[in-house]
This record gives structure tokens, sequence and C-alpha cells, in this order.
């Protein structure tokens, strides 16, 4: 977790984010101290930053796991050790669910991919991004940019 919330935390520091990294300073210090036992683990301070910890770590592995069309609340509570309902709880803190965050992270990739020189079929593309089939992966595509992904390549976005 202390990992995952550093990589975050340096994310946010190379976008310039600042009202990010001070919360993520916080809670990294606070997952630090929880691991020295200078905070309970079962107190309020501790949970509410064991909580961002897993968000932040259910993040990384939905990242590390993207191409698995199998990915599931399921998959990534159990390298979590929590159950699926808490995953949901997680995520729903963020206004995103589990499901909306693996999507946009599958189109912010796929997008990615298809601005790549020399280009790749688009059928690489779509299972790189893990999308189950092209149909899936040209309707949800399709409906987010309001273009096809030959389109949005063609455009130069």
């Amino acid at each position: 977790m202390l990992e995952a919330c550093l990589a975050d935390f340096n994310e946010a520091t190379e976008a310039g984010d600042t009202a990010r990294i001070s919360a993520l300073v916080k809670i990294v210090a606070e997952l630090a101290l929880i691991e020295r036992g200078a905070i309970r683990p079962g107190s309020r301070r501790a949970q509410q930053a064991l909580r961002v910890g897993r968000l932040s770590l259910a993040r990384r592995l939905i990242t590390r796991h993207l191409a698995k069309p199998a990915l599931s609340p399921g998959m990534v509570a159990e390298m979590l050790g929590v159950s699926v309902r808490y995953l949901h709880v997680l995520f729903e803190a963020t206004g995103a669910s589990f499901s909306q965050t693996v999507t946009a992270q599958r189109l912010s990739e796929s997008r990615r991919l298809l601005r790549e020189k020399p280009p790749r079929p688009i059928a690489d593309i779509a299972l790189a991004c893990g999308f189950g089939s092209l149909a899936t992966f040209y309707r949800i595509f399709s409906a987010s940019e309001g273009l096809t992904p030959g389109e949005y390549r063609a455009a130069g976005h």
C-alpha cells in the first residue's frame, strides 16, 4: 500500500497537483506510523489511511492487469485481501465505480495506443486493452469519443 501511495505521490508531483500532493504526504506518513505502531490500526485515523492506501493499490492492480478481459472486482478484491463489497465501497468514495474506473483506464490506454506510430491493428489494440471483443471495443470507444477507433486515429487525436 505504501508503495502504491508513493507512486501516486510521484505522479501528483509530476502533474503539479499540490492538493493531491499534500493529501498523499499525510497518508504516506500515517501508513508509515501504522507500520511503526505509533497509530493503532483500529483507530479512525488509521482506517482512513488504510482505505486510501487500499484504493491506491486497487488502482495500481487494475493498471497492471488491464489487458486481462477477466479483470473483475473479485480478482482485485482477492489480491487486496478484502471483500468484493469493501472494494466497491472504496470506489464509491471516488464517484466512479470499479467498472467505470476499469473502462476509463482501458479507454485511456486505447487512445494512447491509437496515437502510436507505426499504427497497430485496431483489433490488437482492443485485445491489449482488455476488451473481450472487437465489437465491445468499438461500441464503448464510439460512445466515449463520438468517433470509431479508426476515425479517431485518422483525426490525429
